[in-house]
């Protein structure tokens, strides 16, 4: 059994041993160990336990709360017969006002959350922040456990502890209780093998890291920041320097950049990072990579740049990305001194840019399979080529916007592009381009264009309070467009995807709702329209934004093509 679902397995068990019995668990790929257990057990003729799979973190955490209310009222200190089950990242957060709550109300309640391993923390990774001591002043235990061999043979133990304290044994008061676990690559069970990008490149570890502080005298020592006779690319993520980009220019140095990341000059810019990045043979093309920002959207990124190649980071604060400590040095910014041979790199830019002309053929192809029925690709398509400014929804909006963006020649393609990458979470996504679209009405008054936002139908869902408006306030110029495809298809393009039997996939992954979504919208005064042809929805993005609009496509889940794109 490979470690993390070993973790996952003693929790699970010494939970239950403990009286556990009611399981809430919210979807998410680093507490996958815990779905395979669940899974496992629930699958038993006679289940010792139940499990109840919900999307709302916040509002999963105020379930378990419920479930424990019995045990809290039939004796003063009953167990906690209930448990959370969160990812990592934001989703830990959501947790709070439930624990709050629990905390002055003496109720039992057990938190339990994902995490990454330690060396993936302060180096840029997604979905990862401090979680431990994260709720300290209202939790009455906290228990961090790790993949460690020599932990795991501790679970028992210290979860025995952990359950008497939510139950205030031996003496105290009960409360909830937070148990952080640090999961590593793999997360699927041990009959599916698979390889982590950490594991495969361990070998590719520097030892040190050269950091240079933003008042270092750079000339005397420039052959130590870039390698002059390397091909050279450059890889941004959100939150690039542009100072990095406009250097990219004036070297001839590739640019592969996250959508979030507008202004790279389009004599270097090459899209479909993914689909690139991906392919050796056109890795094999370059040796160095200068990345900036945090290029953090895909996993052919992350590989690339663990891949043994000289990287250089371009950092103006302090967690620079550097997931698999691969960097060579970190450095404030580049200087024209920092020079690459033209005369390799010229080549490298024209064969990149002929392998553009055969990906876009590829993708005209798959879009126009679809005639005039919406996909996910077809509406991010004309949604690019006509919306300025433009939020995407974590998930599978953002990915499939790295795979098609700039895909039509010499167009402008939108103006500002933003995606919460910040924990890469599903939570407030409405209501965070609500705000950015209050604030471009604000400030450019009768010029603003409006925002327009795309997300799935979860994302949407997870976020649903955010469309609440008090009488005599506006809604702000905002499309929502909805890809429904009946719950969470980006786990299918993960590991999950290749190994979860379906039924499982759906139960613990896709959380398919019954939602209604355009009769949501209608109850909360917003206009909402079903859209069923990009004719239709060209026609309406076309016309002003005025106010809020809800914009719903049933679509069926593009996982085949992302696959098919990543694989061109």
């Amino acid at each position: 059994m490979f470690p993390s679902q070993a973790l996952a397995q003693g929790i699970i068990d010494s939970l239950i041993a403990g009286g556990v019995r009611d399981f809430v668990y919210c979807p998410g790929s680093r507490n996958a160990p815990f779905a395979y257990a669940l899974a496992r057990l629930e699958a038993q003729a006679k289940s010792p336990i139940r499990v109840h799979v919900r999307l709302d973190e916040r509002s999963a955490a105020f379930f378990a709360l419920g479930l424990n209310l019995d045990a809290s009222a039939s004796q003063r200190r009953g167990p906690a017969r209930a448990c959370v089950i969160t990812t990592s990242g934001s989703a830990v957060a959501e947790l709070y006002p439930a624990i709050v709550e629990a905390h002055y109300s003496h109720v039992p309640l057990l938190a339990i959350s994902a995490d990454r391993p330690v060396d993936l923390h302060g180096v840029g990774a997604s979905q990862t922040m401090t979680q431990q001591g994260l709720f300290s002043p209202h939790v009455v235990g906290e228990w961090n456990f790790s993949t460690a061999r020599e932990e795991l043979g501790s679970i028992p133990d210290r979860m025995c502890r952990a359950l008497a304290a939510s139950a205030g044994l031996p003496s105290g008061t009960p409360g909830p209780v937070h148990i952080n676990c640090e999961f590593r690559d793999p997360l699927v069970p041990e009959d599916f093998q698979t390889e982590s990008v950490c594991e495969a490149h361990e070998g590719n570890r520097r030892s040190a890291v050269s950091v240079y502080p933003a008042q270092f005298l750079r000339d005397p020592l420039s052959e130590n920041i870039l390698d002059p006779v390397r091909p050279t690319v450059v890889i941004a993520g959100q939150g690039a320097e542009s100072a990095v980009l406009e250097w990219a220019a004036r070297s001839r140095v590739p640019v592969f950049a996250e959508p979030m990341v507008t202004g790279v000059p389009e004599d270097v810019r090459i899209p479909f990072q993914q689909t690139f990045l991906g392919d050796e043979e056109i890795t094999g093309l370059f040796e160095q990579i200068i990345v900036t920002g945090r290029p953090t959207l895909s996993r052919p990124v992350q590989a690339v740049c663990a891949s043994g190649k000289r990287v250089v980071v371009v950092a103006s604060y302090g967690e620079w990305p550097d997931l698999h400590g691969s960097a060579s040095c970190v450095v404030p910014s580049l200087q024209d001194s920092d020079c690459v041979d033209e005369a390799r790199q010229l080549p490298l830019l024209e064969a990149l840019r002929e392998r553009v002309k055969e990906v876009r053929a590829g993708i005209e192809e798959m879009i126009a399979s679809y005639g005039d029925t919406p996909s996910a690709l077809g509406v991010m398509d004309i949604v690019w080529q006509l919306c300025p400014k433009i939020f995407l929804g974590a998930s599978n909006p953002v990915r499939i916007a790295d795979l098609i963006a700039h895909r039509h020649e010499n167009a402008s393609g939108p103006t500002q592009v933003w995606s919460n990458r910040g924990l890469a979470g599903i939570d407030g996504n409405t209501s965070t381009a609500l705000g950015w679209a209050s604030a471009c009405a604000r400030l450019e008054g009768a010029d603003c264009s409006g925002v327009t936002a795309v997300m799935g139908d979860l994302t949407f869902l997870h976020d649903a309070s955010g469309l609440g408006l008090p009488r005599g306030e506006e809604f702000p110029p905002l499309r929502v467009i909805v890809l429904d495809d009946s719950g969470g298809s980006i786990f299918e393009s993960l590991e999950h995807g290749r190994t979860a039997p379906a039924e499982m996939y759906e139960r613990y992954f896709g959380v398919s709702q019954r939602a209604d979504i355009p009769a949501l919208g209608a109850a909360y005064g917003v206009k909402t329209r079903t859209i069923s042809s990009l004719t239709q929805l060209r026609e309406i993005l076309t016309s002003p934004v005025e106010g809020l609009e809800i914009l719903h496509l049933p679509i069926s889940r593009p996982t085949k093509d992302i696959a098919y794109l990543r694989a061109l």
